[in-house]
């Protein structure tokens, strides 16, 4: 039977967090809470200031909807949305509230049922300083781009413009300059670190309202704003009841421009849904399989890897699978830097000639890519590449095991 509490802060890598993480529950520490107790926060990439004066407004939320469905209610503030995807991939979470690019991932890996979304539809701006002479996408070709991070949704919807005009960023801009928080940007626009930078337009227009030396170069399509998404295992009954607490309540906004939720149509998300980091759809000296051919090699006794967290493996991994991390640090394309990443190939069949199969998240997941590419590096000759990973394994209908 379900414990219902008050809304309780989960702890992240805040010293916020740290603080919030001696907070007892129901008379157990918060450090006892299972999978379903938790609630994932993704309110944008704004800064801890932000997060530490909406941590009121999102717990008032989140136990008057937790409240109305008989769940648990701790939650997390999330510092980033790398990791937030993974969540979505492998349901290891009870609730995400989030941009448009993470309840697009949850609502397509198919362990989430919508809840709620914000009337308040959300863009991107390309913005520069009023001194630059840069005034378009192809006046910016050769310059410099500034963006708060690999799986921010700035950095989702700049890679989408720059698919539409046949580039990609690494090829349109000079560098990348990936900063912790959003608001960083202005500063390294003024000093001149960077000529550009990628910004949720409400964070522009603050800057814009502030006086600040900025103007906008373009902007992006809109998508839906901040959403909020259940996990299917808390039950239809307990999702509609949250789903009728949540509409029409108002978003936590630090400035009141947010907007109110209302019922989400999960028809609005297949846009974004596929921008990103999608693999290619050929890797050269490996054999791209499916599912079923997965299977049946496995079942032959082909050592099977899945290089997904630890987490998204024991949540549920195709049947006979051996979870070999690969630690990802490098950037979603094919020209990453394999230095960063950690991958330990001592785990690899000592016979570089034997069959092996990479697996991991699906064809936006890199990992199983990069497991493939580091294992011909070392000489392995007979390597299958499972791109479709668990997505499409569970989509099939193939055994799935956990733990």
């Amino acid at each position: 039977m379900n414990r219902v509490g008050k809304a309780r802060f989960w702890p992240g890598r805040s010293v916020f967090a740290a603080i919030a993480a001696l907070v007892m529950v129901n008379g157990n520490a918060a450090e006892t809470a299972t999978v379903a107790d938790r609630w994932l926060i993704n309110s944008g990439e704004h800064g801890e200031k932000d997060r530490f004066t909406l941590y009121p407004a999102w717990s008032r939320l989140i136990e008057a909807t937790s409240g109305k469905a008989g769940i648990n209610s701790m939650f997390v503030f999330s510092k980033s949305a790398t990791e937030d995807l993974f969540a979505t991939r492998g349901g290891t979470v009870a609730v995400i509230a989030g941009p448009a690019h993470i309840i697009g991932s949850a609502l397509r890996y198919g362990h989430y049922q919508p809840i709620g979304v914000s009337n308040r539809r959300l863009g991107v701006v390309l913005a520069t300083l009023m001194s630059s002479g840069i005034h378009s996408f192809a006046d910016a070709k050769g310059k410099s781009l500034g963006v708060p991070g690999q799986d921010a949704i700035a950095t989702y919807l700049m890679r989408g413009e720059a698919n539409a005009a046949g580039t990609t960023l690494k090829q349109h801009f000079s560098m990348l300059y990936y900063t912790y928080y959003e608001g960083a940007l202005l500063n390294a626009l003024k000093f001149g670190t960077v000529d550009t930078v990628a910004v949720e337009d409400r964070m522009f227009e603050q800057w814009r309202a502030a006086g600040e030396p900025v103007v906008e170069v373009m902007r992006t399509r809109e998508l839906p704003g901040l959403g909020v998404v259940a996990h299917k295992s808390l039950g239809r009954k307990a999702i509609d009841a949250m789903e009728d607490a949540l509409v029409g309540k108002n978003v936590p906004s630090s400035d009141k421009s947010s907007g109110s939720f209302q019922r989400l149509d999960p028809r609005a998300y297949e846009y974004v849904a596929t921008l990103g980091y999608f693999t290619p759809r050929v890797l050269e000296g490996a054999q791209l399989i499916n599912a079923k051919k997965a299977r049946e090699l496995s079942l032959r006794g082909v050592a099977f890897f899945d290089g997904r967290t630890e987490e998204e493996y024991r949540t549920g991994h195709p049947a006979g699978a051996r979870w070999l991390p690969y630690v990802e640090r490098s950037t979603k394309e094919t020209d990453y830097d394999a230095s960063k990443d950690e991958f330990d190939v001592r785990q690899l069949p000592a016979d570089k000639n034997q069959e092996v199969i990479f697996s991991c998240g699906g064809p936006e997941c890199w990992k199983s890519y990069k497991s493939c590419r580091r294992a011909m590096k070392e000489g392995y000759k007979r390597v299958y590449w499972f791109r479709g990973g668990i997505k499409e394994w569970r989509d099939d209908g193939l055994p799935v095991e956990k733990g």
